[in-house]
C-alpha cells in the first residue's frame, strides 16, 4: 500500500476523532447545571486519543523509529474507547425514543434525558431544567438528541475504520512488508 493511501485512511480516522470529539465537547459545553454526563465526558476523551493515535500513525508512516506494535495497540485501544463510548452513548439515549417527534411522551422523555436537558435543578418537587427551557424545551432537547445521534453514530464509524486499520497492519506485519507501506 502507498503512502498516498495509508495518508488518505489515516485522514479519515483523523476527520472522525475530530468530529467526535467536537461533538462531545459542544454537548459538555451547553451543560448548565452540574458536570457534563460521564458518557460525554468520555466520548470527549475517546475523540482526543483517537486524534492522539492517528498522529502517531501519521508520524510513523515518515518515521521508521516508531515501532509497529506501539503504533497498532495505540489503535486497538482507540478502537475500544470509540466503541465504549458509542455504546454509553445508544444506552443513554435510549429513553427518548424519538428527537423529532411532537407527542407528549417523546417531549418528557427528552426533557428528562441527562444528555439533552443541559442540567436541572429540584423547584418545589419538580424538575426545572433552565437551558431546556418551560415548554418542554422541545427545540433545545430536540437539537441536542441529534446532536448526540451524530456523535456516536461517527464513534462507530471510527470503530469500525479503526479495526480495519489494525486488521490491515497486522497482515501486512505478518507478510513482511515494510513499515511505511504498512500504517493504514
Amino acid at each position: 500500500m502507498s503512502k498516498l493511501a495509508s495518508i488518505v485512511l489515516r485522514g479519515f480516522l483523523v476527520i472522525f476523532g475530530a468530529i467526535v470529539l467536537g461533538l462531545s465537547v459542544t454537548l459538555a459545553k451547553q451543560q448548565v447545571v452540574g458536570s457534563p454526563p460521564a458518557e460525554t465526558s468520555f466520548f470527549s476523551f475517546a475523540g482526543a486519543f483517537g486524534l492522539i493515535a492517528s498522529a502517531i500513525a501519521i508520524l510513523a508512516i515518515f518515521i521508521e523509529k516508531i515501532p509497529r506494535v506501539g503504533v497498532i495497540a495505540a489503535d486497538a485501544l482507540a478502537s475500544v474507547f470509540y466503541l465504549a463510548g458509542a455504546i454509553a452513548l445508544t444506552v443513554a439515549l435510549k429513553p427518548a425514543s424519538s428527537c423529532t417527534s411532537s407527542s407528549d411522551l417523546a417531549r418528557y422523555n427528552r426533557y428528562h434525558n441527562k444528555l439533552l436537558n443541559g442540567g436541572c435543578h429540584n423547584v418545589k418537587g419538580g424538575i426545572f431544567c433552565p437551558n431546556a427551557g418551560t415548554d418542554g424545551g422541545d427545540n433545545y432537547t430536540s437539537g441536542r438528541c441529534q446532536e448526540v445521534q451524530a456523535d456516536y453514530v461517527f464513534g462507530y464509524v471510527a470503530f469500525v475504520f479503526g479495526v480495519a486499520s489494525v486488521v490491515v497492519m497486522l497482515l501486512a506485519q505478518r507478510r513482511g512488508g515494510t513499515s511505511t507501506a504498512t500504517y493504514v
